[in-house]
């Protein structure tokens, strides 16, 4: 489980990334799959959700009668024991008090902090194994946001003199989008800081290999400035 790292909480907590879950304080909760997208739904949704849409998202291959049919399953399973969805007029929200790890997750990629945890929370897929359209959205945006952030957060780590942080965020970045060429470059400029010539050699060949491999393109003129001197210095 990835987690922002905090004090126990006697809260529900719904879990995204790397895969849902539902606990009451450290306690989890058995959901069936209806009221686990429900919730989900309702998670990654900022504001209230009409029932109709609600429906149609979640049963898709439904009629609107059966859609609404299954929507009402799950909002009567989920009032036990503890209600986790509230109605409003027309449509639903989380209850009040409900914490969701991706919330804290998105306010980490509009000010990313310098902590060893941070790394581990931006690096998370957010609900793998979903396929679900609405779902795929979200995590289209997901893995750009966090990615900004890594970058960011090994900015910062380099800037305070650890580099094994922004080491270890720079390959977070890589590992997400293994053709994104800033954070290559991030890691190059890393070993060089470090003193690893070699390494850096090694990162930008590896990277110019799969670059030309998955889309027959070269790295960009500003990599490529950055190793000429090893370059040519290794013949």
């Amino acid at each position: 489980m990835t987690e922002l790292t905090r004090a126990p909480d006697p809260r529900p907590h719904i879990q995204l990334l790397d895969g849902f879950r539902l606990a009451f304080g450290p306690a989890p909760v058995h959901v069936v799959p209806g009221a686990q997208r429900l919730l989900a739904l309702l998670a990654l949704r900022e504001g209230p959700v009409p029932r109709g849409i609600a429906a149609a998202l979640l049963w898709p291959e439904a009629t609107a009668r059966r859609a609404a049919a299954c929507l009402r399953s799950s909002l009567w399973r989920l009032g036990k024991p503890i209600p986790l969805v509230t109605a409003v007029d027309d449509a639903l929200t989380l209850a009040t008090g409900v914490d969701v790890d991706f919330r804290h997750a998105c306010a980490l990629t509009a000010e990313p902090g310098a902590t060893p945890g941070a790394v581990a929370v931006l690096k998370a897929d957010l609900l793998p194994g979903w396929d679900q359209p609405w779902v795929q959205t979200e995590r289209d945006w997901w893995g750009e946001a966090r990615l900004r952030a890594l970058e960011v957060l090994s900015e910062r780590f380099r800037s305070h003199g650890d580099h094994h942080h922004a080491h270890q965020a720079a390959l977070a970045a890589v590992q997400t989008d293994p053709l994104r060429e800033s954070a290559h470059r991030t890691l190059v400029e890393l070993h060089l800081a470090d003193g690893n010539p070699a390494q850096a050699v090694r990162q930008y060949q590896n990277y110019r290999a799969l670059l030309r491999a998955e889309l027959g393109l070269e790295p960009s003129a500003q990599i490529h400035d950055l190793m000429r001197p090893l370059l040519r210095s290794t013949g």
